[in-house]
């Protein structure tokens, strides 16, 4: 079987290399914790709300 045939290949091929890669870190999020919703219009709301506001404080920025 030929490795790109292979699901477990890139976990693999991963685990081998050894190296950890810092994920990059988004700055720029309004604050907000854990919510429930009662519907998923109400979540989609709150959603578009939290990305108007991210959009009106200039975004959000990745950082090394």
């Amino acid at each position: 079987m030929k490795r790109t045939d292979d699901y477990k290949a890139k976990l693999e091929l991963w685990a081998q290399e050894g190296r950890v890669v810092p994920m990059p870190r988004a700055t720029g999020f309004p604050p907000f914790g854990c919510r429930r919703f009662s519907s998923a219009s109400e979540m989609n709301a709150w959603k578009k709300e939290l990305l108007a506001e991210t959009a009106r404080k200039g975004g959000v920025q990745w950082t090394n």
